[in-house]
């Protein structure tokens, strides 16, 4: 591994080179599946067909989840490249590559270049980072823009440059139009803390504020106006009270945990340079010396907290604060390969600790799925790389840490590539949507009973009607006559005295139902 007299811009290109190719490589393998994954596809699909680009829908009815920065975005790749799976997901790659790349150029412009680049280093070997860019889902535009806003805010505040108070303006109106609210309230707090901290009243009591704001407003705005009007309020009521206040008092979905989850998130998702937060702590004194860092560290607590304290948790609600905290990691790494400090040992047998248990915990996990349990014995293989190649340096070599450092890139950049580009989608190619849409590609009629698996819809041509009772069931099926209906096994004793033919069940992989197909033949 390089330090910073070594250092080539060579080295910069060549990893935005890496990163691109595992965003990239293999991107449509992996089926529209996961349930935000196929919401989210799906609506951009309605919204295109519909020639609507205000009221999103999935099949056929209101969504009020996201506000449409994603759609847009999606629309035009499904322009470019057809309603396929890779270009549902092209789009949040680009998104993963602008967030290295404001990673890296922000950061040399205000600490140096080879911090810059050691920075970037943590985000490409991380395999949350990674996964998360390749879903069709909102998180990696908000994450994109909440990075260049607070980047460019914070320059804002250090340079007194107004030229980056406008295109932190623009950002947090992009973010807006990308997850709602919490994307200026959460950057507006970090920054609030570090103009207190800092003392830098001074910059910010400027009458550029005021049409800065108001550029904001004016990229944020409008579609929500717009779709309040278009929907008579239905859509405003449905996000800004059932998908943010609710979700922040109570556990929405079953996505709830305990206090430390969320922190326990960051902890895992950064790795495989979160192992070495333990002497980040220990040697603070030297790694905290420079702003940047130290924004960096507020950036990071500001976004664990304030989702500890939601009562909905997920992995990916504090993703943005993924690039300021890898500025604090590869801040460390850099003074680490440049021997400004010295690190204890055991960041390294954490790693291969937890690239040991990986396979034989995706071993059991694989096991205990009964539409997988067959690829059990062979999945987990490709997961043995990474573990093979540190134990080959634990026990063969004593390399210091720049070569050791080296080694941590070669071995997760090989256990991603064979997680996100093999093992994942061969997994996800057992779920019920996959198996069974041959059964429903060729039927005149298909309805829903209650709920199903929303990736149907994204490989159908046509709207699902659901029903929720068994007396709507039996007037469509008396209406219409040969039908197939798809329900989980909770609903089954709802349709027991209906003529009704399983003729397919598999269970939702990695997940609590169980899908059940139905088939209704008309008597002669």
């Amino acid at each position: 591994m390089i330090n910073q007299s070594a250092y080539r811009s060579s080295y910069t290109y060549g990893l935005f080179a890496l990163l691109a190719f595992v965003l990239l490589f293999r991107l449509g393998a992996t089926p529209i599946y996961i349930l935000d994954e196929a919401k989210n596809a799906q609506c951009a699909k309605e919204m295109m067909g519909n020639n609507n680009w205000i009221v999103p829908t999935f099949n056929g009815i209101l969504r009020t989840d996201k506000p449409p920065l994603h759609y847009f975005f999606m629309i035009a790749a499904y322009k470019i490249f057809g309603t396929t799976e890779f270009a549902a997901r092209f789009f949040s790659v680009i998104m993963g590559l602008l967030t290295v790349l404001f990673t890296f150029l922000y950061t040399k412009r205000l600490y140096n270049v080879f911090t810059a680049f050691c920075s970037a280093l943590v985000l490409v070997a991380s395999t949350h980072f990674l996964f998360e860019f390749r879903l069709s889902v909102p998180d990696p535009y908000l994450i994109c823009f909440i990075t260049l806003g607070l980047f460019s805010a914070f320059t804002w505040l250090q340079e007194n440059n107004v030229k980056q108070l406008y295109i932190a303006a623009a950002a947090l109106g992009l973010a807006i139009l990308a997850k709602g609210p919490v994307a200026l309230a959460l950057p507006g707090l970090c920054l609030l803390i570090w103009i207190i901290t800092s003392k830098k009243w001074k910059t910010v009591f400027t009458w550029h504020l005021i049409p800065a704001a108001l550029l904001l407003c004016i990229i944020s705005v409008p579609w929500y106006y717009a779709v309040d009007k278009a929907t008579n309020g239905t859509w405003t009521k449905g996000f800004f009270i059932d998908n943010n206040l609710n979700r922040f008092s109570d556990p929405q979905e079953g996505h709830g945990g305990f206090f430390l989850v969320t922190l326990l998130f960051v902890l895992v998702g950064l790795l495989p340079f979160m192992s070495f937060i333990g002497e980040v702590i220990r040697q603070r004194k030297k790694v905290f010396t420079h702003p940047l860092t130290k924004f960096g560290a507020i950036v990071t607590i500001a976004f664990v907290v304030f989702f500890s304290l939601s009562s909905t948790k997920l992995p990916n609600y504090p993703m943005p604060c993924y690039p300021f905290a890898a500025i604090v990691l590869g801040a460390f790494i850099a003074k680490l390969l440049n021997k400004e400090i010295v690190s204890k040992k055991y960041p390294w047998y954490i790693l291969l600790v937890f690239t040991t248990v990986l396979p034989v915990g995706a071993y059991f996990a694989i096991k205990a799925e009964p539409e997988a349990a067959t690829l059990a014995s062979s999945l987990p293989l490709f997961l043995l790389v990474a573990p093979i190649i540190m134990l080959v340096v634990t026990f063969m070599y004593k390399y210091d840490w720049p070569r050791k450092t080296a080694i941590i890139v070669l071995s997760f950049t090989a256990l991603n590539i064979a997680g996100l580009a093999y093992a994942y989608p061969e997994l996800y190619k057992q779920n019920p949507v996959a198996k069974t849409m041959e059964i429903l590609k060729n039927a005149p009629n298909i309805y829903a009973y209650d709920i199903f698996n929303p990736g149907y819809r994204f490989y159908l041509d046509k709207n699902i009607p659901q029903a929720y009772n068994k007396a709507t069931m039996q007037h469509w099926l008396d209406s219409t006559g040969n039908a197939i209906i798809i329900t989980r096994t909770d609903y089954l004793d709802s349709l027991k005295d209906m003529q009704l033919q399983e003729i397919a069940r598999h269970h939702d992989i990695f997940e609590l139902p169980t899908t059940v197909i139905l088939k209704h033949e008309a008597k002669p």
